[in-house]
């Protein structure tokens, strides 16, 4: 029987687990698309995305009691950078202070929104916002959708 020398077996492996893995991001990415307008990401679904990540727990009482209604009508408007990094800020207000990582500068997100220009500006802001949060403040299913939501945001025009 001719068997496939070893060395040849394993780099067949490495690479239908690369393979498995560029198929597993592509998948993720097409769900965030899946959820902006057209195949381009839309910032406003990928705020309201980002907030439906945060378990309901990990916001102040503000939010429920008519916070989280006026937030996501703004954010689901936002056509420009500047209006982002506005909700970007916002959102901050509305999440438990105990919820961000000891050291975390909260203030600083609100500081570097005013000085947004550009989409990329503003979902640096987002991504800064997203690594100081506690990772217990997330619903279980982000870890698997948090890769595809950051390559989304690099997306943004």
């Amino acid at each position: 029987m001719n068997q496939i020398p070893f060395l040849q077996r394993k780099s067949i492996l490495l690479l239908l687990v690369m393979g498995l893995t560029a198929a597993s991001s592509q998948a993720q990415l097409k769900d965030v698309l899946s959820k902006a307008t057209g195949s381009t990401p839309n910032a406003g679904s990928l705020l309201t995305q980002f907030a439906g990540a945060l378990k309901p727990t990990s916001f102040l009482s503000s939010w429920a009691g008519g916070g989280k209604t006026n937030w996501l009508s703004a954010a689901s408007k936002v056509s420009d950078a500047v209006s982002m990094a506005k909700s970007v800020s916002s959102l901050t207000s509305f999440i438990k202070p105990s919820m961000f990582k000891e050291g975390f500068n909260v203030g600083s997100i609100t500081q570097a929104a005013s000085a947004v220009k550009t989409y990329s500006d503003a979902s640096g802001l987002l991504k800064n916002l997203e690594g100081g949060i506690k990772p217990a403040a997330f619903l279980s299913s982000w870890a698997s959708k948090r890769p595809g939501f950051m390559n989304a945001l690099n997306l943004l025009k």
